[in-house]
């Protein structure tokens, strides 16, 4: 009896642990994971973007809209739309640190993820559904953010606006780790 006992205990055990395991497993996802489909479509059938100024650009204040091409990034550059199925999940992703608040010993400790350097530096910055606002972070130097980053945690579809951006995630960081290629 008591051998049958511990082979029943331990078969749910370690189905227990099996699903514990499972239910915390960290997807790493790449920034086009986080855009629904249509958004990535429009974005992969946009046209080169021509650099020779020759023509107004659709970023400017009194672009009159009349390219088709124009109206379509700025849907894109817009685009607060998320993926419901990665509403409190684990992930971990790749970015760079746009700080928003520090502590006493001036360490970061809320930002926004971006997929590329200088993202809400510069105008115009990625749409919100490409920004993730990480809050938790502790013992992130200043001076360490010029180069990207690893960010795991839990991500939310949590909507966040700052004078900088707006970011249609959120997430609680576990861990903040450089990111080494």
């Amino acid at each position: 009896m008591f051998n049958k006992l511990s082979v029943a205990f331990s078969g749910v055990l370690a189905a227990c642990l099996a699903f514990s395991l499972h239910a915390s497993e960290v997807k790493t996802i790449e920034w086009t994971d986080l855009m629904p489909e249509e958004d990535l479509k429009a974005l992969m059938a946009m046209p080169e973007v021509a650099h020779d100024y020759s023509q107004p650009s659709p970023f400017d204040d009194n672009y009159n809209g009349e390219d088709p091409s124009a109206q379509i990034w700025q849907q894109i550059l817009q685009s607060a739309k998320v993926k419901p199925e990665y509403n409190n999940k684990k992930i971990r992703i790749p970015g760079f640190i746009v700080p928003l608040e520090f502590d006493d010993k001036q360490n970061v400790t809320s930002f926004f993820l971006v997929p590329y350097f200088g993202a809400c530096i510069h105008v115009p910055p990625p749409p919100p559904n490409q920004i993730i606002y990480v809050s938790g972070a502790s013992n992130l130097r200043a001076d360490m953010i010029y180069s990207p980053f690893w960010i795991t945690g839990t991500i939310t579809t949590d909507s966040i606006s700052h004078d900088l951006a707006n970011a249609a995630y959120s997430m609680k960081a576990d861990k903040v780790e450089e990111y080494t290629w």
